[in-house]
């Protein structure tokens, strides 16, 4: 099926044409305004050849053309079902959670939907990285497989690719910030920073202390200023399978935080109000919070599985982020949430 379908809309009536409704007086204009558009739009003829076979300049058969398209002698309709056929869903997530860019991947016959949506990612940060100077990007398996994912044959030489957090030590050495950014920068041509700290400290006052030397400092600055974000969520079980590896000592019976959290950014774990949980995790943490992250001019969420809708949802409803890259079924499930909650039936 071509993607473009050319409809000629012309009722002769004496002298005189109706086009798209209007009336014109000069039948023989219209006549040639029509050849020239047959000719360059279904025979690819060239505006240079087009010129030579009429005896006109190129420019003036360019402004032809353009009036032709003005009065409606040829209209160009865009057949984008079978290419691109999550477009209604895409433009109802925008519209509903306000938010300038959404992508819906099907994962349906994907053996890999992790992979799937990291590629459909990939492409969109591609198409980013012209206009800014630097990235910042959570650690995760989702942002990972962008990064595995992303190809171009241009080199982003400009572009510093910045982790937000810390690092989660050699059991997921392969998902961490540092990692992600340095795999990014090898595959684009681009340039990465590393954050030589763990995700979390032992106190606070610990926290604040590597905060202020300058190797640290200065990286999470970068971060803060980058133009672009690019995030992985959470779900709420992680929060026990983390706090249990690098916080020793809490309680899983006695830690009411599970009654109230839906997810996590950055390993900033958040509320179904969008609101950072004050708990000692969220305390001790090594990494951009919330607040940071949300001054960041673009922040686009990547997730795959319905089990991060509720996280997603509170995101896009809290602005926390302004995009968002998902697969199908995630993104009906997001639209349900919000249809529920306008009519009052939220859980």
């Amino acid at each position: 099926m071509s993607d473009l379908q050319i409809c000629y809309n012309r009722v002769s009536r004496g002298n005189t044409v109706s086009v798209g409704g209007r009336m014109m007086a000069d039948a023989e204009e219209v006549r040639m305004l029509a050849e020239i558009t047959r000719l360059y739009y279904e025979e690819e003829w060239t505006q240079q050849r087009i010129a030579k076979k009429f005896n006109m300049s190129r420019s003036l058969v360019s402004k032809l053309l353009s009036k032709a398209r003005k009065l409606g002698i040829v209209e160009i309709i865009i057949h984008d079902e079978e290419f691109h056929p999550y477009r209604k869903l895409e433009e109802e997530l925008k519209k509903r959670f306000q938010i300038r860019e959404a992508v819906c991947v099907s994962v349906e016959n994907s053996e890999n939907p992790v992979k799937t949506v990291g590629a459909a990612a990939a492409k969109y940060v591609a198409r980013k990285l012209s206009t800014v100077k630097y990235v910042a990007m959570t650690a995760g398996t989702t942002t990972r497989q962008i990064a595995e994912s992303f190809s171009s044959g241009v080199p982003f030489d400009h572009v510093t690719f910045v982790p937000m957090s810390g690092g989660l030590g050699e059991e997921r050495w392969e998902i961490q910030a540092n990692v992600v950014c340095e795999r990014m920068a090898k595959n684009s041509g681009g340039n990465s920073l590393q954050l030589h700290a763990p995700i979390v400290l032992d106190s606070y006052e610990a926290k604040e202390m590597l905060l202020k030397q300058h190797f640290i400092k200065s990286v999470m600055e970068k971060a803060r200023n980058a133009e672009l974000a690019v995030v992985g969520l959470g779900s709420s079980p992680q929060y026990f399978e983390l706090t249990e590896s690098y916080l020793h000592g809490i309680n899983r019976e006695k830690d009411d935080i599970s009654r109230r959290l839906v997810g996590d950014i950055s390993y900033n774990y958040f509320d179904k109000e969008g609101e950072l949980i004050d708990c000692k995790w969220n305390r001790q943490l090594i990494s951009l919070n919330i607040e940071e992250i949300k001054r960041i001019p673009e922040v686009i969420a990547v997730t795959e599985g319905t089990e991060k809708a509720a996280s997603l949802y509170a995101a896009l409803k809290h602005k926390i982020v302004d995009g968002l890259v998902t697969d199908v079924h995630s993104a009906r499930e997001l639209i349900e949430m919000d249809r529920r909650r306008l009519m009052g039936k939220e859980n």
